[in-house]
């Protein structure tokens, strides 16, 4: 696994999953259907403590795990997080 953190341009379908993103130059097709999930943000990297009584959609990020290639490679994993219409590219999995 390699932690990437860097911000990503994704095309969405209708539904809102990721069908394509593009990172450091390069343009990635999604192979494979995005499965999504949500996580707690670390807002103890915002904040010393969160306020008591907000909700969960201040705490949590949606994220997703997709399989994607980029031009005839092999397909990886990714891992990217959205948030406030913003896009990062989380992880890279083998």
């Amino acid at each position: 696994m390699i932690a990437v953190d860097e911000n990503v341009k994704v095309l969405t379908n209708q539904q809102g999953e990721p069908v394509r993103f593009s990172w450091r130059n390069g343009s990635y097709q999604v192979t494979s259907r995005p499965e999504r999930w949500f996580s707690r943000k670390p807002w103890w990297l915002e904040a010393s403590r969160a306020q008591r009584g907000i909700g969960s959609e201040v705490l949590e990020v949606e994220m997703w795990r997709i399989t994607a290639a980029k031009g005839v490679n092999s397909p990886s994993e990714f891992e990217l997080l959205h948030s406030n219409d913003r896009w990062q590219l989380v992880r890279i999995f083998g």
